[in-house]
């Protein structure tokens, strides 16, 4: 049998009666969701998003678990320009974004770190320093489809507690013949007034009568986003406001700045694909594949931030919640000039063996290597000149922002007011390698009910490598406190970009200032001079401070790297019978699973304490090495088995019930099983430091799913499915006692023993007692939610109407741990729990293909320490309509223009209260049009 009957890929030019929703065939018997056409009716030629709904449809009732899928529209045209942006149209999955672009995805409350993202079957790299997966990198065109598998099955890898995503990418040997597909389009981005170029091109053919496949494709393309924001780092709980010895308000929540700016992102993205394929017999196929991605996002931020230190209130008021609402401060207006660089390049090969030596008996030999760069060490910077003031404030009402006014005059406009502050650089290399081998086989026994065997072997290895480059602290901090004044010439007027709010206002023009010029005019001889003299000390002083150091330039900082092994077999097998006149489906097996950890780090060795002469409330600490960092290592293993059972019941012909109860996990964050420590507060009776842990145990699950499926037509999908999580062995950040060797040679008597500081064993040993912050398995939650969907084309209406269609779904997800407003300092709550809503109306017919498509994502917590006192952080409501319209103007010729956040949603978070603003993020809309050739 040849590979291609195996597995109906989605974007062939036509599906047939009973697509399967196999993986392509380079990763055969890897994902068990598979039923084959039975070729017992012609094919029928169906297109566009009716061709889309009909393949995801076939995918979502054939599965043998709980699956929803997205497919390509055509060879190259996804239904969005994103794949992300595509995953939320199905239920239970949401998205994060950036530079308003989909990079992240949710699934069942669960956030990006617990989904197990697939290519082609395949583990893959990521850029990012913990688990989570950034669809950004990858251009949609490239993508043929996608399936979120829900309920685990055992040959799936293990990870996914939320879900396991499978990307797909076209194969020529499923193609069959000469297909040709290219596009251009020109974006317009209406923040930034921009037009930038987006290019696609595929072309695939078979040869030696169909024996031989080739495909490559290459997209381009580039974006200038800008968004328009106002700011503020958070809420400082329970805090008293104005001179500390007689406070204006006590135990109150501050807010802590505002800055107000603009952020320009440009962004680039090259991605390439090249496939062979070769059918040497029916018995045997061998594929090679490769992928290369190019991502650059180079972001500048121009801003004016005013900053209010709690002591220097001269004025305030509060609300119910005792959160200030108004203040007046002295302080400074912070002209703000600050960038990031993200260069991540990627790379993925692959070959894929399938062997058939009979036709019951598949066997498929696979081998992958991706690795992932993100060249980020050193091009971040954050830079400051300000001009001391007094400024007023007052807190955002409603769906607006909040308000700062009240500036001196020529503050904001007046170059000779500014003064010198702050300038830092910094950024992370992180780099990722990932290496796969799988052994799969299936076998089919022909039997009535015993209908399929699946079993095999795997190995993956990834290993990640996060090294921090930064500028040294004690240089970045040298002109704090706007002591003298900046060169005038360096500064310039700046008028940022639109917030479109419905309230409240800050100022719209202030100055700015190129921050390399600002940095080489701090380590000019007439700033550092100037310095010295208004700070009283010697000419020289700072000048040989700069000497003495690498200055602003970034050096190579401790780093930390975690390599894990993955040991993996399963077997799982199919029944199938009648009850009746109702046919039933069984699929049960379990997944065994040994992971091995390897981490590095370096951190400061602590030798001894000693006592500061005339200050008893403070240690100066003796570190090994004259305070160098040492390696450290550690090496950890665990193991686990994942049952899963699924089941299925067809009621009738078109109404099918499921049921699915699995295991599943996921492990730790990379990043917080690096062994890393630092030593952070060494006062006599506060001794504390925070680390990684690198003996964390995976987060575990036991899932429950029951769904509901009717499929009256082939474009028609009503479906309703409930579901259940319990998780164990949450990871938290949480305090703990840990004792440190140390000589206690200021001290032999220990006359400066105290409660929670240094302790005294065995009569000749002292230990340092420090409260150490580690992520540790501290806690467990339960998910409970509800998924319900409707898919339908009106087919049978009269005329033009039959055109018309329609896809909407809701997701309503529930938790036993949710966040406490009342509670401060709150350890563990749910992150990223909320509902969602989506709604798509489609017209498709007489060569014209139209669409208008709502998204919302209700509130959630996203943090839930991620400010000043680790208070949360909130997302608000959010929803954004997307559109298009297509018009072929010949067989082979299409016209499209596309629209994303048509109504310019803005997307805000707030803390723990609704009116504590954080975020206002004005993205704006953005249009393309262009030609789209398909032969």
């Amino acid at each position: 049998m040849p590979a291609t009957a195996l597995a109906q890929d989605a974007t062939a030019p036509a599906t047939v009666q009973s697509p399967s929703d196999a993986p392509p065939p380079n990763s055969t018997a890897v994902l068990p969701s598979q039923t084959e056409a039975d070729g017992t009716a012609a094919d029928i030629v169906v297109t566009g998003i009716r061709r889309s709904i009909e393949s995801s449809a076939a995918q979502k009732r054939d599965a043998s678990g709980i699956l929803d899928a997205i497919s390509s529209e055509d060879l190259g045209k996804f239904p969005d320009a994103n794949v992300a942006e595509s995953l939320q149209r199905i239920p239970g999955v949401a998205i994060d974004r950036s530079s308003g672009e989909g990079q992240s995805v949710t699934v069942r409350g669960l956030g990006p770190s617990f989904n197990t993202v697939l290519f082609n079957g395949r583990s893959f790299a990521s850029d990012n320093y913990n688990r989570s997966f950034s669809f950004d990198l990858i251009p949609a065109e490239l993508i043929s489809g996608a399936q979120v598998y829900k309920s685990a099955q055992a040959p799936l890898q293990g990870g996914g507690i939320g879900a396991t995503i499978n990307i797909q990418t076209p194969r020529p040997l499923a193609l069959k013949e000469f297909k040709a597909v290219f596009s251009g389009k020109a974006l317009y981005e209406k923040n930034s007034e921009k037009f930038t170029p987006q290019l696609f091109g595929l072309v695939s053919n078979t040869f030696a009568d169909g024996k031989l496949g080739l495909l490559a494709s290459l997209s381009y393309q580039r974006r200038v986003a800008e968004l328009n924001q106002v700011t503020t780092d958070g809420y400082i709980p329970r805090t008293n406001v104005g001179p500390t010895a007689a406070p204006i308000l006590t135990n109150v929540y501050a807010p802590r700045n505002q800055d107000v700016g603009t952020t320009r992102d440009r962004r680039s993205r090259l991605g390439a694909t090249l496939v062979a394929q070769y059918e040497a017999s029916d018995e045997l196929t061998f594929t090679l594949d490769g992928l290369y991605n190019k991502f650059k996002s180079d972001v500048t931020t121009r801003s004016l931030g005013s900053w209010f230190e709690p002591a220097s209130y001269t004025a305030a008021a509060i609300d119910e919640n005792r959160t200030v609402t108004s203040l007046t401060t002295a302080g400074s207006a912070d002209f703000i000039s600050a960038g990031s660089v993200r260069e991540t390049t990627t790379w993925q090969a692959g070959g894929n063996v399938e062997w058939r030596p009979a036709d019951n008996f598949r066997m498929v030999l696979d081998a992958t290597w991706s690795r992932a760069f993100n060249d980020g060490g050193g091009r971040n910077y954050f830079t400051v000149i300000g001009t001391p003031t007094t400024y007023s404030f007052t807190g955002a009402q409603g769906k607006g922002i909040a308000s700062t006014f009240g500036y001196g005059p020529g503050t904001l406009t007046d170059p000779t007011l500014a003064k010198t502050h702050l300038a830092s650089i910094g950024g992370n290399d992180v780099t990722e390698e990932v290496t796969e081998y799988r052994w799969n086989n299936e076998w089919t026994p022909g039997t009535d009910i015993f209908r399929k065997v699946r079993f095999g072997v795997s190995r993956t290895s990834r290993d990640k490598n996060n090294v921090p480059y930064t500028s040294d602290p004690n240089v970045g901090c040298t002109y704090c406190g706007y002591t003298t004044a900046a060169d005038p010439t360096l500064l310039s007027p700046y008028t940022r970009g639109s917030l479109g709010q419905s309230g409240g206002e800050a100022p719209t023009s202030f100055l700015t200032f190129d921050p390399q010029r600002y940095i080489a005019f701090l380590t000019s001889r007439p700033a550092t001079e100037a310095l010295d003299r208004a700070r009283g000390l010697p000419i020289g002083t700072t000048a040989a401070q700069y000497a003495a150091t690498n200055g602003y330039t970034p050096v190579r900082q401790p780093s930390a790297r975690v390599k894990e092994v993955v040991y993996a077999s399963y077997i799982d097998a199919d029944f199938e019978g009648q009850f009746g006149s109702m046919a039933w489906f069984l699929n049960i097996g379990g997944r065994y699973e040994y992971t091995e950890l390897q981490s590095a780090g370096q951190q400061r060795q602590l030798l001894d304490l000693l006592p500061v002469q005339g200050d008893n409330g403070i240690y100066n600490p003796v570190y090994a090495g004259n305070n160098a960092a040492i390696d450290v290592n550690s090496k950890s293993s665990y193991s686990n088995f994942l049952p899963a059972l699924n089941a299925r019941l067809n009621l009738t012909p078109e109404l099918q019930v499921r049921f699915a109860a699995y295991k599943t996990l996921t492990r730790p964050a990379i990043g917080d099983l690096a062994p890393s420590l630092d030593f952070n507060t060494i006062r006599p009776a506060t001794l504390t430091a925070t680390g990684g842990n690198p003996q964390l145990k995976p987060y575990r699950a036991s899932n429950l799913d029951l769904s509901v499926e009717w499929y009256p037509t082939r474009t028609t999908t009503l479906s309703a499915a409930v579901f259940y999580k319990k998780v164990d062995d949450f990871v938290i950040q949480t305090f703990a006692s840990e004792l440190f060797p140390i000589a206690n040679a200021g001290n032999p008597q220990g006359q400066r023993l105290v409660p929670g500081g240094l302790i005294l064993l065995n009569g000749t040993q002292y230990f340092a007692n420090f409260s150490v912050r580690r992520p540790r398995n501290a806690e467990s939650l339960s998910i409970r939610g509800l998924e319900l969907n409707v898919v339908h084309t009106f087919d049978w209406l009269p005329g033009v109407l039959s055109g018309f269609g329609v896809q909407a779904n809701a997701t309503f997800v529930k938790t036993n741990r949710e966040f406490d407003v009342d509670q401060v300092g709150q350890s563990f709550a749910a992150e990223g729990i909320g509902n969602s809503q989506n709604a798509t109306v489609f017209y498709e017919k007489y060569g014209i293909s139209a669409r208008i498509a709502y998204n919302r994502r209700e509130r959630f917590l996203r943090t839930l320490a991620g400010g000043p006192g680790n208070e949360p952080v909130f997302v608000r409501d959010y929803g954004q309509f997307d559109g298009s319209v297509a018009v072929n103007i010949t067989p082979w010729a299409q016209v499209f223009v596309e629209g994303t956040n048509l109504f310019n949603a803005k997307y805000v978070t707030t803390g723990r209260f609704d009116n504590q603003l954080l975020t206002f993020q004005n993205f704006g809309p953005r249009y393309d049009a262009g030609v789209r050739f398909s032969f």
